[in-house]
């Protein structure tokens, strides 16, 4: 007798498979009874469809600007061609399209639109930042309260809502002239240069900064968590004196902790 769990990953397989008439399908519908006219594969199919119909309009409602850029049919085939293969592991569709962008870096007919993986990841930087948690700015009182000796233990932390990305491709301008409010000119020079963005949100204002190169370089160590001692030791952080504030004063340290 086959268990209710291994149905369940019949009825996984028969949905993200390809085609009409795949062995994980016939393999399923030999469990489902015919009804109301349809055959249990038909019954299937209906099922298919409107899962990943509904993974294809959650890919749509994140990166809107990657479906402007390439048409409501082929965002549709490549989306389900992504939905098939990485099925959604949450039930809360908000958590799905973190490996978007991946995909369609190694999307064989999105070759030439070597800029789209990239504004799908700022499309969904920009949705995670949306929906991260509200949070207060760092604590400046009990961060000059820290001892000299502790001072190179301080390990600062980014907003919880922010995201870092680099592109070799204008993507935030891509992004800019795609928005439905854009009234200004709409051309674009991907030859303008290498950009570094930190995508956040600050209060109710939803952001695209984009930090100088030393900025960017303490932002990066940050988010890899290294320690003040250890970012003080970085050859190209010489001014941290004045960097430190500047990056505190535009919100983009957001708060720190001593690390023992």
């Amino acid at each position: 007798m086959t268990s209710l769990l291994d149905m369940q990953r019949m009825v996984r397989d028969a949905v993200f498979e390809t085609g009409e008439d795949g062995p994980a399908l016939a393999a399923i519908s030999e469990h489902i009874n015919p009804s109301n006219g349809f055959t249990a594969a038909e019954h299937l199919l209906i099922y298919r469809r409107a899962i990943l119909g509904t993974l294809v309009r959650a890919l749509a409602a994140i990166h809107p600007v990657c479906k402007r850029l390439v048409g409501e049919e082929f965002f549709d085939a490549m989306s389900r061609i992504h939905a098939r293969q990485t099925p959604s592991e949450s039930p809360d569709l908000g958590d799905y399209g973190e490996s978007f962008a991946d995909f369609i870096a190694g999307f064989e007919p999105a070759a030439d639109l070597v800029y789209l993986a990239d504004v799908a990841r700022l499309e969904w930087f920009w949705h995670r930042a949306f929906h991260a948690p509200d949070e207060d700015s760092i604590n400046v009182r009990a961060l000059a309260e820290v001892t000299e000796p502790d001072m190179e233990n301080i390990i600062f932390r980014l907003p919880v809502s922010a995201h870092l990305l680099t592109s070799d491709y204008p993507v935030q301008r891509i992004w800019q002239v795609n928005q439905d409010d854009w009234t200004g000119d709409q051309a674009v020079n991907l030859d303008e240069g290498r950009v570094r963005l930190i995508v956040w949100r600050r209060g109710h204002e939803m952001r695209i900064d984009t930090p100088d190169a030393a900025a960017w370089s303490l932002l990066s160590r940050i988010n890899a968590g290294q320690s003040l001692g250890e970012i003080g030791t970085a050859e190209d952080l010489h001014n941290l004196d004045e960097l430190l504030p500047h990056c505190v004063e535009n919100g983009w340290i957001a708060g720190f902790e001593l690390q023992h």
